[in-house]
């Protein structure tokens, strides 16, 4: 008794440290979940067959844009970021970045394709986006949280594996389009592909804009087709690539900041008492 008289009490210290509290909130049904399969293996089969719907310049139409066209619609263009919260939490990272895009269709349509293959470059980002982005992680993410046993039918509930796990399949799965495989000497070439894949899916993921991630990947369809074509030098590209996903990801934290996702949590320390 008297040595418990004797014990001073344990001391409580709280900090507060930024956090993601969660992924994006995508409510998901099966049939959204079963088109989202349709989407990746219908694109990945039709781009392995050379199969379109005409062209653009030199670039294919892919044949999977009504499937992709129904999938963001079951979706919901709200969810993907066109709805006035998000665009708003985005605004300078899509004012800079989409004045950026427009001064590189013009200088591509001046001085290398044309306008209609800029088009079409700009079209094959968002195809891209929806398929080997926004279905994939849908997919992926799903079934993840399933084998998880966790909420599956919505990614906010999905939990920090599942939802990395989609985000990885975002960037592998990437990899295997025709075009990019055929920029692979060997494997070590595949890894910027599944970088570049990675960062567009986990910006998708975390605030569900689809919009901040096609205009990224369309300035980098633009730049490596200048590259390769010599207007542009591989350095001065890469350059441009890097400082676009880095201002994806810092766009990233800022919009989830302002939807409130990305916030300062309480982190509670007892400490014994003596």
């Amino acid at each position: 008794m008297a040595a418990e008289r004797g014990r001073e009490p344990a001391s409580t210290r709280v900090e507060f440290v930024w956090r993601w509290c969660r992924w994006t909130r995508w409510p998901l049904t099966t049939a959204i979940v079963g088109v989202a399969a349709l989407t990746v293996g219908f694109d990945v089969c039709t781009a392995w067959l050379g199969f379109n719907l005409g062209r653009l310049g030199a670039v294919p139409v892919s044949p999977t844009l009504p499937i992709e066209l129904l999938l963001v619609a079951m979706v919901g263009w709200r969810r993907l970021g066109l709805d006035r919260t998000n665009l708003a939490a985005w605004r300078e990272f899509l004012v800079i970045a989409g004045a950026a895009l427009l001064f590189g269709v013009w200088q591509y349509s001046a001085h290398l394709g044309g306008f209609a293959e800029a088009i079409g470059l700009v079209l094959a980002a968002l195809d891209e986006e929806v398929v080997y982005r926004l279905a994939v992680l849908i997919l992926a993410g799903a079934l993840a949280a399933r084998v998880s046993r966790r909420n599956w039918r919505n990614a906010e509930d999905w939990g920090v594996g599942p939802g990395l796990v989609a985000v990885l399949a975002s960037g592998v799965i990437f990899t295997v389009l025709p075009g990019h495989v055929a920029q692979m000497s060997d494997t070590l070439h595949a890894l910027p592909f599944v970088c570049l894949g990675m960062v567009l899916g986990y910006a998708m993921l975390r605030t569900g804009a689809l919009l901040p991630a096609v205009v990224v990947h369309a300035l980098l369809n633009l730049a490596t087709i200048a590259a390769f074509e010599g207007e542009i030098s591989t350095t001065l590209r890469t350059s441009l690539a890097a400082t676009a996903l880095v201002a994806l990801v810092l766009g990233t934290v800022v919009a989830g900041r302002r939807l409130g996702i990305f916030r300062l949590v309480p982190l509670v320390d007892v400490a014994p008492a003596t």
